[in-house]
């Protein structure tokens, strides 16, 4: 019964890291001390996708408004910081941010 969980855990894990895409994977996530700073520091966002990201929420309604940033831009800066934490910290137990991020693209 206990190794049935256990390949149970480990097929999701493997499911989840299948799911981020390559180019969003992390390879000194494991040795991250400041996982606060990390998103900022970690060269993954662009300057755009830091400013997006690190925005009071009124900042970004209005700036989807004005249509300074689409949506698209939005989903896909926030998906990334969210694969982002949950590579550092295992958070998530489904990674929906990425699958938002491809339905905005369609």
């Amino acid at each position: 019964m206990t190794s049935d969980w256990r390949h149970l855990i480990a097929d999701k894990r493997r499911r989840q890291q299948e799911s981020i895409p390559k180019e969003w994977l992390l390879a000194d996530a494991k040795e991250a001390s400041d996982v606060l700073n990390y998103p900022n520091d970690c060269g993954l966002l662009s300057e755009q996708e830091l400013a997006i990201t690190n925005a009071d929420v009124d900042v970004v309604l209005t700036n989807i408004a004005n249509k300074t940033w689409s949506a698209v831009e939005v989903t896909t800066a926030f998906a990334k910081r969210a694969v982002i934490a949950h590579q550092l910290v295992g958070f998530a137990y489904s990674l929906v941010a990425v699958e938002a991020r491809r339905l905005t693209v369609c």
